[in-house]
């Protein structure tokens, strides 16, 4: 028997007359059931409020009693029935709420030692529903299967049988592992939609149907408003500087293979950047998928809280198993101090939601086996949980400083070679330039070139000068000017609390000159609380 099965008959062995099992796929859960009544000896029925009580036959789902469609009908054919027995309860969780207690008394009355089926059957039910639900009456005695999303081997099942129900379509047919990869993280009814709409498409089922699976799984995983799938383009190369972390990437990339495992390496857990807006850090995130040509998610932590009750904790576990199940992937989370900054009082502010979601991705951050590594980026780090920074959470915090001089010269370069430009050609004084942007963010870099090039088109000039280059930056404040206070105290922070991602010296921030008005927030020292 496998995991899922054995679970099951373990629990009905040891006594469980109510069970849960959480799933959206109800085709393995009734293959679960199969199994398990066959190794106890027990017949099975599904009832479901629209198709009443079926029978399974032993080749098909056989109708006993169709106009049974209410559930303590169908908890009376339960306990007056003669014989060994497992029923399903299809979708159960509607019948659980606050509005039907006699539906939950009932359950109960079943899952005490002396329940009222009779004493001589040896009988189980099965409640089963897409998601773990368990009411407050039942949460300390109802045992609770939650099933992940299916493995290769699973999806390999579903492929050979989706290929056999479209034989005349499917002329050609090559089920290999990576073809498998390509679907995993969807469920077995999304499975079987990809497989079958790529035989229909290319009249096929090989590598080459890849492309079209992994469309579908996009769709997907976007559908469910928490994970987006990312087609990375940047490499390390897009990213100008940051030697220290590029050099730590490469050797963490290393570890996946077999032979690092062979030699003990453990799974690379993930890396923590910190630093000022707009250096690099979620370039970095892409570039780090795309040179280990890993699957890239982004995980919107600001989506995962629900207005029902239960909603948020079931969201973040349902990303946290996709990721899981994608796995080898990159799971990016942007600004990670937004999305997990009420944890510290939300015992006060939210009945405790947020603090129940932090507690959950730090225990599967501390306990994940699988190969997920999780990039965050963070601007504030004030706001950040003490829990997060501790080792173990992340194998390294990163400090992301402003450019360097010579990191500026580079990042100069990469932006004109996306314009398909180099400075050579137009005659450009880097050295200048250079000086100009100091204090200038990589993003800002970016957007001088940027906004260069279209005054170039407009002025009607044959290609860009060096002119509307300084023009364009002369016009920038950096944000290094407001955030003056705030870089220095980060960089104090970071010498001594983590690795600093440039090999060079960074230069001294200028600020405002005093008689430039600032708004409140812009004199904010994160490490200063004010007194009230």
């Amino acid at each position: 028997m496998r995991k899922y099965e054995k679970e099951i008959a373990t629990l009905i062995k040891a006594g469980a007359k109510v069970v849960e099992v959480a799933s959206y796929e109800w085709q393995r859960v009734h293959g679960f059931v199969d199994e398990v009544s066959a190794d106890l000896k027990m017949e099975w029925y599904t009832w479901s409020s629209v198709l009443g009580i079926k029978k399974w036959t032993g080749s098909k789902l056989k109708e006993v009693s169709p106009d049974i469609v209410t559930l303590p009908q169908a908890l009376d054919f339960y306990l007056n029935a003669e014989e060994n027995m497992i029923m399903i309860l299809e979708d159960f969780h509607p019948y659980s709420d606050t509005g039907s207690p006699v539906n939950v008394r009932y359950i109960r009355e079943m899952m005490r030692p002396q329940s009222y089926t009779k004493p001589q059957y040896k009988k189980a039910i099965i409640l089963s529903s897409p998601n773990k639900f368990i009411p407050d009456e039942l949460s300390k005695e109802l045992p609770v299967v939650e099933v992940d999303l299916p493995d290769r081997d699973t999806l390999e099942i579903l492929a050979e049988d989706v290929v056999k129900e479209y034989s005349k379509e499917c002329i050609t047919n090559n089920i290999t592992p990576k073809l498998l990869e390509s679907a995993l993280g969807l469920t077995v009814m999304e499975a079987r939609l990809a497989f079958a709409k790529a035989i229909i498409t290319n009249r096929q089922l090989t590598e080459e149907e890849i492309p079209l699976i992994i469309s579908e799984k996009e769709q997907i995983i976007k559908k469910s408003g928490l994970l987006e799938y990312y087609h990375q383009k940047e490499n390390l190369n897009s990213i100008g500087g940051l030697e220290n972390l590029k050099s730590w990437i490469k050797k963490r990339g290393n570890a996946y293979t077999d032979e690092a495992r062979e030699f003990g390496l453990a799974t690379p857990r993930g890396v923590l950047l910190l630093g000022v807006p707009g250096c690099g850090k979620s370039l970095t995130a892409k570039a780090i998928a795309n040179e280990w040509q890993f699957p890239l998610l982004r995980f919107d932590l600001g989506k995962v809280y629900g207005g029902v009750v239960g909603e948020s904790e079931r969201n973040i576990r349902y990303a946290l198993d996709v990721a899981k199940t994608i796995s080898p992937c990159v799971l990016w989370i942007d600004e990670i101090e937004k999305g997990l900054s009420g944890s510290q009082s939300s015992g006060k502010t939210d009945g405790g939601t947020s603090a129940r979601v932090f507690g959950t991705f730090l225990t599967w951050m501390q306990e994940k086996k699988e190969p997920v590594f999780v990039v965050a980026t963070a601007n504030d780090i004030s706001q950040l949980p003490p829990e997060l920074l501790r080792k173990g959470r992340f194998d390294e915090i990163f400090f992301v400083d402003l450019p360097s001089a010579k990191e500026r010269e580079n990042i100069f370069n990469i932006h004109l070679k996306n314009k398909k430009r180099n400075a050579k050609d137009l005659k450009l004084d880097m050295a200048q330039l250079v000086k100009e942007t100091e204090g200038f963010s990589g993003a800002e870099i970016e957007e001088a070139v940027s906004e260069a090039m279209y005054l170039a088109y407009d002025n009607k000039q044959k290609d860009l000068e060096q002119k509307n280059l300084i023009d364009c930056i002369k016009t920038t404040s950096p944000l290094s000017k407001t955030m003056s206070e705030t870089i220095n105290n980060l960089r104090k922070w970071a010498n001594e609390r983590a690795r600093l991602a440039s090999e060079e010296n960074p230069e001294p921030v200028q600020g405002m000159k005093e008689d430039v008005p600032m708004l409140e927030q812009e004199y904010a020292n994160p490490f200063i609380r004010k007194n009230k």
